[in-house]
């Protein structure tokens, strides 16, 4: 599977938005929005945009797990783009040109925000840091936000009463 950089600046079609149809209404319908994502998402599972979409709604509903398999494929995706290993962990500041904020790479790193961020939500504090500290070293100007994240993860600072079990 390959993506290139135009991936990033489409939309997502007139055909997969037919499909979405009320998903724009989750907070008053929130079933419709999800089975309307999924509907979308069975057409175009590689679509960047309808995967954020889809990871806001489930980061928004407090669906952690549900968010992160869409955070771990716009990582995919971006790391196609871009010319990365698949595995974040082989990922290094030579890798790309991260000094830039080219929407590629800003997708990259805030992917992996997301994972690190859902996964100490969810309890994983050691996995959250490790892909926090990741990104923050990609990112050493802490755009992302993710060498203060990392800080705070470490401090046992994320609040997890109302998350999932």
């Amino acid at each position: 599977m390959t993506y290139d950089i135009e991936a990033f600046e489409a939309d997502i079609p007139p055909d997969i938005q037919a499909l979405l149809g009320g998903a724009e209404t989750a907070y008053q319908d929130p079933d419709r929005a999800e089975q309307a994502l999924h509907a979308a998402l069975d057409k175009a599972p590689d679509n960047l945009a309808l995967r954020v979409a889809t990871y806001t709604f489930y980061f928004y509903a407090n669906r952690l797990r549900d968010a992160m398999p869409h955070a771990e494929a716009c990582l995919a995706i971006s790391a196609t783009a871009l010319g990365l290993p698949q595995d974040w962990r082989l990922v290094g500041p030579e890798s790309a040109s991260f000094s830039g904020f080219e929407r590629p790479q800003r997708v990259y790193l805030k992917s992996l925000v997301a994972l690190g961020y859902c996964r100490a939500r969810l309890g994983d504090v050691e996995g959250a840091e490790t892909i926090l500290r990741k990104a923050a070293s990609l990112d050493p100007a802490d755009r992302v936000g993710a060498g203060r994240l990392a800080d705070v993860v470490a401090r046992g600072g994320i609040d997890d009463e109302d998350d999932e079990d």
